[in-house]
Order: structure tokens, then sequence, then C-alpha cells
């Protein structure tokens, strides 16, 4: 790049991205060299046994000593065996000569793999130090040019596309991985059955066909994608959500030319109390999201009130410049009663008399009337209420209320027009 070019923070966050990417494939390499040395000790340790302990007790200890070295000494432990002098019976001959030369083999292969994880690992050590040195050089030039802002527009950036992501580009599932690692960089999605949804509608795919499956298991092999599973509802298999890995960070980079979104799940999971809440408020979200309103928090939002209080809605979202205060709910709480009223009286209280409720199926949705009724009746909230209310069950069956939302129960003020 030329010295007058400002260098954006994506180009280094890509940089970085990908130094981290060498990195671990360094550390992958040199923990396969170190099995490799340690699986060629096990061998000495069969037949040479006596070299070992005294090599033990030399300067070094066992750390000294070179692979070359001891490649040597267990190729002439072997050839010593298969040169004893004392013939055996016919059956025992066969049985050594055999074991001489698994023993020679699994050695020969052994040095194999040694020498191809130390080049590798030299070579990742070179492309790691040459990354850093591109990276430190792009922050002083972009820590000048923060001092001395050149004049005119910026050209768009021009990053080096590595190797793996050109041959990935080429392969011929990268129409469908791509579509997907888009999709989740773009939108932060993480639910499976969504993202299978979407691949079957942009692909024309049977939902239900292995060839979804397997475009999924196959990202996940390659190390694009984490699939992690969420614990059960009690209605079927729980849904199981999807991350994008480093390497897919990095390849949605180079995609998308910007930094992925953040995860759907993640990123709310621990304002929650478990897995399957999070995934009642997200699909809550979605519906909420199809009918116009503004998702402005999933349960990450703690709203002060003014007598010191702390609303914290599960759903907090906008609509025609108003505000709603949403609570998604599982089944109705038969342990601490007390607190569930303060929970619903709190609720009031922070919607200033507006209660929105959305939940899972139309059972409990009725249970919970009569539990937020009996949480209102003190102090005259229950009189002055506005409760709307809808579940899971008739929003996928299509039903609506008479004002065409999608709150099929609603409970207004006697006086209110």
């Amino acid at each position: 790049m030329d010295g007058d070019q400002s260098i954006s923070t994506v180009t280094l966050q890509m940089l970085n991205s990908l130094i981290d990417t060498q990195t671990r494939l360094r550390d992958a390499a040199e923990t396969r060299w170190a099995s490799a040395r340690e699986a060629m000790f096990n061998l000495a340790r069969l037949i040479a046994a006596d070299w070992l302990e005294q090599k033990q007790h030399e300067k070094g200890g066992l750390e000294a000593i070179r692979m070359e070295e001891l490649s040597r000494v267990v190729y002439q432990r072997i050839s010593e065996m298969h040169a004893v002098s004392i013939i055996p019976e016919v059956g025992l001959l066969q049985q050594a000569t055999q074991r001489n030369q698994d023993l020679v083999h699994e050695r020969d292969e052994l040095l194999l793999r040694c020498e191809k994880f130390g080049q590798e690992n030299l070579r990742l050590q070179t492309e790691i130090e040459q990354m850093q040195n591109e990276n430190k050089r792009l922050s002083i030039q972009n820590e000048k040019l923060k001092n001395n802002p050149p004049t005119g527009e910026m050209p768009s950036n021009n990053l080096c596309v590595p190797s793996w992501f050109n041959a990935w580009a080429a392969s011929a599932g990268f129409e469908r991985q791509s579509f997907i690692i888009r999709l989740i960089g773009d939108t932060g999605i993480a639910r499976r059955p969504e993202i299978v949804k979407a691949i079957a509608n942009k692909f024309s795919i049977d939902s239900t066909s292995g060839a979804v499956s397997n475009v999924i298991s196959r990202l996940k092999e390659m190390g694009f994608v984490t699939i992690e599973d969420t614990a059960g509802t009690g209605n079927g298999a729980p849904p199981q959500v999807l991350a994008l890995d480093r390497l897919g960070e990095t390849a949605y980079i180079f995609l998308a030319q910007k930094l992925p979104a953040e995860n759907e799940y993640h990123s709310v999971r621990s304002a929650h109390s478990t897995d399957a809440h999070t995934m009642l408020v997200l699909k809550a979200a979605t519906f909420l999201e199809a009918e116009g309103y503004e998702i402005i928090s999933k349960g990450e939002i703690n709203i002060p009130m003014s007598d010191g209080r702390i609303s914290s809605p599960d759903i907090l979202a906008r609509k025609n410049g108003r505000e709603i205060h949403v609570e998604v709910e599982r089944d109705v709480n038969k342990g601490d009663s007390e607190a569930r009223a303060r929970k619903w009286q709190n609720a009031f209280d922070a919607g200033q008399g507006w209660l929105y409720v959305f939940c899972e199926t139309e059972e409990v949705q009725k249970k919970l009337i009569q539990e937020i009724n009996r949480a209102l009746a003190s102090e005259s909230r229950l009189q002055r209420a506005n409760t709307l209310m809808t579940n899971l069950e008739v929003i996928k069956a299509g039903k609506r209320h008479a004002d065409g939302s999608i709150w099929v129960s609603q409970k207004h003020p006697v006086n209110q027009k």
C-alpha cells in the first residue's frame, strides 16, 4: 500500500484474525510432532530400555536425545533382533520376521511424520512472522496517518487472499457453504432450524433431506462453524445452535469485507435462566420483527425505575414510536408465588399499566391469565391494566385478534375507549 493511504480498522482486524488462525495451526503441528516423538520413545522402551536408562542419567537426560540418534538405535536393535544366531522354530521365526517388518515400517512412518511436521511447523512459523511484521508496519503507518491525515477519497482495501480460501472457493460445495457463512455473519442467526429453513428456501431443497445436514456437518468438519446442543424443553429434540469458529469468521471477512454480526444466542444466553427460555425469547423476537417491531433488547438491558427497582423485560421492542415490554413465559412457576406476584407487579409498573406476554402454548396462556389477575389485584392494578397476550400455537395456526394483531387475548380497562 502507498504511504499516504489509511489502513482501516477492519483490515487490521482481518490480519489479527489470520495471525490467530496461523498460530493455532502452528500449535497443532507442534502437538503432532510431539506425539510422533513420544511414539518413537515408546518403541525404544520396548527394544532399547537399557540404552534409554543410560541416556537418562547423562547430561540433559531424555530431552537431549535427538531424533536421528533415537532412530539409529531403534534401527540397530531391530537389526540385532533380526540377526539372532539361534534359529527358532519355524512358527516363531515367522512371527519374529513379521514383527521386525512391522517395527521397521512403523519406524519409517514415524520418521516421515516427524519430517513433515517439522517442515509444516517451520512454514507456519515463517508465515506468522511475516504477518506479524506486516501488521506492525501497517499499525505504524496507520498511527502516522492519524496524526497527519491525507486529503481526498481513500481507496478500497486490497488484502492478499490466502491459498486455503482460494482452494475452498474453487471447491464443489462452496456455493452452499458460503451461503451459510454469509447468513450467520450477516444476521447473527444461531438457531439450526432457522438456518436449515433458509438453506432449503435458497436452494429449493427439502429441509428434511440429508443434503442440508451434510452441508452443515461439512462446515463443522472444516472448522468453519461450531455446533452446540441446548438443554431440552420436553417437546421433541432440543434445537442446536451454530456459531462461526475463528476460521469461519476469517472466511466471512474475506467474503463480506466486514466483521460478522454478534451471535444471537450467545449474546443473550446469560440474561435468561435456561437454554429453553433463551430459545423461546429468540422465537418471540422473530415473530415480533415480522409484525414490524424493532427489537431493542432481548433481556440484556436492565431499566432503572423511579423508586429504585430494576425492570428487566425479556424483550424490549418499539413500533410506531412506542416502546413495549414483553415477558416471555414457558410455564407457570408454582414455586415461589410471592416472587411471581412481584414479577408481574414490577412489569405492570415498568410498562406504565401495559403488560405484553408471549408464551409457548394456549394452555400456558390460560394459566398465566389467572396468575396475572391474582398478582395485579393489589393496589387496584387489575382495574387499570392493559394485558395483551399471545402464544406460539395460535400464531402458527394463523389466528389474529379482531384488530389484526398477533395479540389474540386483550384485556383493557372498562372506561378505556
